[in-house]
């Protein structure tokens, strides 16, 4: 994962959207497919969620929110459902912490800030993680990540998957 992370606010939800809106609970069981799951991001709460990041030719949208983003039961496919749409990031207030470290754990990125009403739709945005903090590309705001080391080094190496993998990798070429 590159430290700056470029996209444009495509979506932008209130406080305390919770997993049951993100995936509906009868869908849990139908797929192991994680891309599965991306048909039906919002699809009672927003119906065009699916349409708009899609229809989204750079692919790089970015969903705002406000406070509680993930709330709800605890439930792994609400990240794929959304990290599927060609969603690169979520910046919000807070996010429950189950929902922030699934979202992390799969490499997602998940971003808080303090506040997210400088933001608003159709902003283009430069989430930097290296010196965290997300700003407009115009330069005229930016807000600071709270986010610590372990976390964005998390990130960086793809969630838990990619530092599984880049530990194997590492192992191997020391034995041969």
């Amino acid at each position: 994962m590159s430290s700056i992370i470029s996209g444009r606010v495509t979506i932008k939800f209130g406080d305390d959207i919770n997993t049951d809106y993100i995936i509906p609970a009868y869908l849990l069981q139908e797929a192991w497919d994680k891309k599965f799951f991306a048909d039906y991001a919002f699809e009672r709460y927003s119906p065009t969620f699916v349409k708009t990041c899609r229809s989204n030719p750079d692919k790089d949208n970015v969903v705002l929110a406000g406070k509680n983003f993930g709330c709800g039961s605890s439930r792994e496919q609400a990240v794929y459902a959304i990290q599927y749409n060609d969603v690169r990031a979520v910046v919000a207030e807070s996010f429950p912490d189950i929902f922030f470290r699934n979202s992390i754990n799969n490499g997602f990125c998940v971003v808080r800030v303090v506040s997210t009403s400088e933001f608003d739709l159709g902003d283009k945005l430069e989430i930097d993680l290296s010196n965290l903090v997300v700003r407009k590309a115009d330069g005229t705001c930016e807000a600071k990540i709270m986010m610590n080391e372990e976390e964005r080094d998390l990130l960086f190496s793809g969630g838990r998957l990619g530092q599984i993998k880049e530990r194997l990798r590492k192992r191997l070429s020391a034995t041969i």
